[in-house]
C-alpha cells in the first residue's frame, strides 16, 4: 500500500454485511450442528461442496468427491463420541467475516455436551462458505488443534 493511502471499510453497502446474511450463516451453523449431533452423515455431506478441504492437526485433508466427504464426516462423528461422549454439539459463538456477497470465512467456537448436559470440549473450528442456489455451503474447515 502506498503511503498516506485512504483505506475505506465496506459498512455492507452491497449487502454483505447485512443482518439477513448473518442470520443465514446462523441458520447453517444450527442446522449442521443438529445433523452432526443426529449422526446425520448424509445431512452433513449435503451441506459441502466439492471437491472438500478439512484441515486437521495441520494436515490437509483433500476429498475429491461424495464417498470420501461421506467417509471422513462418519468417522469424524464416531471418534467424536467415542474419545469425548460428545452426545449434542452446540455453537457458543459465530465470528462471520463476510468477503462480499458471495463467500464467507467464519470461526465457531464449539461445545459438545455430554448425556449429562456438562460441555465434555470446548473447540474453534473456522470454516470457508460459499453461497449457492441452495444456500450456504461449507468448501472447508480448519480445526484449531
Amino acid at each position: 500500500m502506498r503511503q498516506g493511502a485512504i483505506l475505506e471499510i465496506d459498512q455492507g453497502g452491497y449487502g454483505c454485511h447485512s443482518p439477513l446474511m448473518s442470520a443465514t450463516v446462523d441458520s447453517l451453523f444450527d442446522e449442521y450442528a443438529r445433523r452432526y449431533t443426529e449422526g446425520d452423515v448424509e445431512g452433513v455431506t449435503s451441506l459441502c461442496l466439492l471437491p472438500f478441504v478439512a484441515v486437521r492437526r495441520g494436515e490437509a485433508i483433500h476429498m475429491p468427491d461424495r464417498d470420501a466427504v461421506w467417509d471422513h464426516f462418519a468417522s469424524a462423528i464416531a471418534a467424536y463420541r467415542l474419545a469425548a461422549d460428545a452426545g449434542k454439539w452446540s455453537p457458543v459463538a459465530i465470528d462471520a467475516r463476510h468477503l462480499g456477497e458471495h463467500s464467507v470465512f467464519a470461526t465457531v467456537h464449539w461445545n459438545a455436551l455430554g448425556a449429562d448436559g456438562q460441555v465434555v470440549r470446548d473447540t474453534w473450528t473456522s470454516y470457508q462458505l460459499l453461497a449457492t442456489q441452495e444456500g450456504w455451503r461449507f468448501l472447508s474447515y480448519t480445526n484449531h488443534f
